[in-house]
């Protein structure tokens, strides 16, 4: 198991435009000596060729992998088919912007329905979705990933569902360790590590022992060694603290357990 430093760890540093995504391999190889990143789509300053050619050389020259890139803002199970092929479509251009910046595979969200609709023409909706991703993927070389992420996919139930009916081994999970409903969260991930190909470690705050409080990180990992993973972990801290502070203790966490 490898460990990676999602640019969403450092969400409030990119949001006051303290730090820009070009910035962002140097800072994750100079404070943190990681040497894997995952970028998310709402840090590009631009997706114009230059600026993505600019991107992979700063990965390149660093001596740098690109673990993944996670896709926000589309919903590709909304009721709306207009709305729903535009987000579609939006997603697309993903597999090329992935492919110029080097990147294995992208996060693609289940999204959702409309409240009071029906479960089951949601996620016959999303799985249309997903077997479109999934054929493109194929084709490009690009694996697309469902996170635990809300909507459809707070349910792991409707994951494993999704996976089975897609059948594609270029649609896999990216489990996300503080995402799923406390009561239900390990029993959650036993569900949906059977599919997986990258991991969220998410991480918000840490005792005297550097213990994480929130998230049983060594029962997520056992989770997924059980599971026969033997991927990246993309650590997302979401604490209140020094974001920086708490990327350097997930990273001292994981060491103990990987």
């Amino acid at each position: 198991m490898k460990i990676a430093v999602a640019s969403w760890s450092l969400h409030r540093e990119f949001q006051e435009k303290r730090i820009s995504l070009l910035d962002f391999p140097k800072i994750v190889k100079e404070k943190f000596s990681i040497e894997a990143i995952e970028l998310n789509s709402p840090f590009f300053a631009s997706l114009e060729e230059n600026y993505l050619k600019d991107l992979r050389s700063r990965i390149d020259d660093l001596g740098m992998r690109l673990v993944n890139i996670a896709i926000d803002g589309q919903n590709i199970s909304q009721k709306d088919e207009a709305k729903r092929t535009a987000d579609l479509e939006d997603v697309k251009r993903w597999f090329h912007i992935a492919k110029l910046v080097g990147s294995p595979c992208v996060r693609v969200n289940t999204g959702s329905g409309e409240e009071g609709e029906d479960e089951e023409e949601v996620i016959k909706r999303c799985i249309v979705g997903y077997k479109e991703l999934a054929t493109i993927g194929e084709r490009e070389g690009i694996k697309v990933l469902l996170e635990n992420h809300g909507g459809l996919s707070a349910n792991p139930d409707n994951v494993v569902r999704i996976m089975e009916e897609v059948g594609s081994p270029y649609l896999r999970t990216c489990p996300d360790t503080g995402n799923f409903a406390t009561e239900i969260r390990y029993e959650a991930l036993k569900k949906i590590a059977p599919y997986m190909f990258v991991a969220h470690l998410k991480t918000y705050e840490f005792d005297e022992k550097g213990l994480e409080t929130t998230v049983d990180v060594k029962r997520c990992i056992n989770i997924f060694k059980e599971a026969g993973f033997d991927g990246y972990f993309d650590i997302e801290f979401e604490g209140a603290g020094d974001q920086y502070e708490g990327v350097k203790k997930t990273i001292n966490l994981l060491r103990r357990y990987i």
